[in-house]
């Protein structure tokens, strides 16, 4: 084999490109906590902004991806339904390339995500998402009329091609069962299409391949492919996968050759990724990869970015002043037991509350919610919006009742309080499991309804003693009991591995189908409750119905 020896063939150089990733930011538009109605610099568009003005002063060849999560959480969902949505406002003036739809993306139905796409200028991407059959495609958002968004893109830098494949995680499907958003979709396997995808990608000339996926790394619930682990060890031909949807913060990881990252949550981080080229002739060739996370805490915020949401943002400074009520006491002690918050360690006037809201709309027998971290406070005197969300902040939060026998709910109870382990001789604190602690959402229930206690000497499963209903009643393992609880998380213990797997629990009532998909969230119920129900007041007393016991 003879080469041609022309100075074209003989030139060669290098090239490097950045691919800076942001994820589940979840509307932190600003560096601002509307639940708390206070200012939270750990994180922001507007803080990334600025930072990714910096790195690209520094770097001519810089590709920005959003890996979705953008339009809920952070009161952002109260602008769901205006015809100019904030998000594509802010990620065109920062001059994203690309946007990949997360899982809360598909929340409010397709009409009103397909609005927020359409004034997005970068490319929208998801491989995995096609129409069903029947169903009727109006949005022109992909050449192929099966799919929603076009499944790849090319961009080229300084005479390189970056194939970019999006993914969304196939989970939205059961994320959205109940709602019936997605009932004219269904996902594809990530593995396969992937593969279908990049050799398309490679016919097109990429010189690389990136994929864009909001999946975390590890499989979620134990159900194959819905992490990313699963598909670097299936497709080696990928060079790099930028995750998102399970909010850790991952510099770098590699995987089968495959180099991960993933920049955790709420716009703390950004993830970078350098590619490094060599380019001889029209050859081109990767010849090295990294990646990093960058805090964004220290960065100012972009004031262009402030001055377009300020609108949004006054907006929703008024709503969460809005007065609700009072409490005659405070809701929450603020000490610690045995190195556990009072929140999760007892019955406290705020779980007392949001059980006996649940059990008022419900007419359930026993019901069960969770807190999203342990610095939940609510103190003596006037009761604000933004009191309620901070206290219970998943904005989807519902009653579902199910038809369960007493072991069943016995069941339900011993998972819940295998959040914590159990102590061993010589331990002066309660201790989470880290492997639960760790996890995206915290799982540790919280009954009402009930009597009982944990007590954190016994194993695994025999954590829940003295359990009675609230009037005395023994609790056998026979007995119908109709139990309240959220949705999501039932759907979470019947899947494959969990308690529930394989068991036919019927579903006797939703908040949501009786009462409304918005009036019917725990949040609303809260606020109508407080508003109808107790004409403004409350005593915000504990019922002392259950309590951490062992130290």
């Amino acid at each position: 084999m003879t080469t041609e020896n022309t100075d074209t063939a003989l030139i060669k150089r290098e090239t490097s490109i950045k691919i800076l990733g942001t994820s589940d930011v979840h509307g932190r538009v600003l560096a601002w906590n509307y639940a708390a109605d206070e200012e939270d610099k750990s994180g922001s568009y507007a803080q990334i902004s600025t930072l990714v003005k910096k790195i690209r002063e520094k770097n001519k060849n810089v590709i920005l991806v959003e890996v979705g999560d953008a339009i809920q959480d952070n009161w952002i969902e109260k602008f769901s339904m205006t015809p100019k949505h904030p998000i594509p406002k802010i990620l065109n003036y920062m001059g994203y390339d690309i946007f990949v739809p997360g899982n809360h993306e598909f929340n409010f139905g397709m009409p009103i995500l397909s609005n927020i796409l359409r004034d997005m200028k970068c490319k929208k991407l998801t491989a995995n998402l096609y129409y069903n059959e029947n169903a009727e495609n109006d949005t022109n958002f992909s050449k192929d009329k099966h799919r929603y968004l076009d499944a790849t893109t090319i961009i080229e830098k300084d005479g390189v091609k970056i194939g970019i494949i999006g993914l969304s995680t196939p989970m939205s499907a059961q994320f959205e069962e109940d709602t019936g958003y997605l009932k004219d979709f269904y996902f594809v396997s990530p593995i396969k299409e992937t593969q279908k995808q990049i050799k398309k990608l490679k016919e097109e000339g990429a010189n690389a391949i990136v994929v864009v996926a909001h999946m975390g790394i590890q499989n979620e619930n134990g159900i194959p492919e819905t992490g990313v682990r699963d598909l670097a060890n299936a497709v080696p031909e990928i060079d790099v996968i930028i995750a998102g949807h399970m909010h850790q913060n991952i510099p770098k990881e590699i995987i089968n050759g495959v180099l991960i990252t993933e920049p955790h949550r709420y716009g703390t981080f950004v993830s970078e990724v350098d590619l490094k080229f060599e380019i001889t002739g029209k050859n081109v060739c990767l010849i090295g990869k990294n990646s990093t996370t960058v805090s964004v805490k220290n960065e100012e915020s972009d004031k262009r970015i402030e001055e377009i949401y300020k609108p949004f943002h006054n907006r929703l400074c008024r709503i969460a002043d809005e007065e609700i009520g009072e409490t005659l006491n405070d809701m929450i002690p603020q000490e610690k037991h045995h190195g556990i918050s009072s929140a999760f360690s007892k019955d406290t006037g705020m779980s007392s509350f949001i059980t006996d809201v649940e059990l008022y709309y419900s007419g359930a027998d026993v019901v069960s919610f969770a807190y999203n971290y342990e610095n939940v406070k609510l103190d003596k005197g006037e009761i604000k919006r933004k009191d309620i969300v901070y206290n219970y902040r998943y904005t989807g939060g519902d009653v579902t009742i199910y038809e369960m026998t007493g072991k069943q709910l016995k069941d339900y109870m011993e998972w819940a309080a295998d959040y914590f382990d159990t102590i061993r001789p010589g331990d002066i604190e309660y201790h989470y499991n880290q492997e639960r602690a760790n996890g995206k959402y915290v799982t540790f229930d919280i009954f009402g309804g009930v009597k009982y206690k944990i007590d954190l000497r016994n194993e695994k499963g025999n954590k829940i003693t003295n359990l009675m209903l609230v009037n005395g009643t023994k609790i056998t393992p026979e007995m119908k009991l109709k139990v309240g609880m959220n949705a999501y998380r039932f759907e979470q213990l019947a899947r494959k591995g969990g308690i529930f797997d394989g068991q036919k629990i019927p579903v006797l009532w939703a908040s949501k189908e009786i009462i409304g998909n918005i009036k019917g969230t725990i949040q609303n119920m809260m606020i109508d409750y407080i508003r109808d129900v107790k004409k403004g007041v409350i005593d915000g007393k504990s019922h002392n119905n259950w309590e951490i016991i062992g130290l």
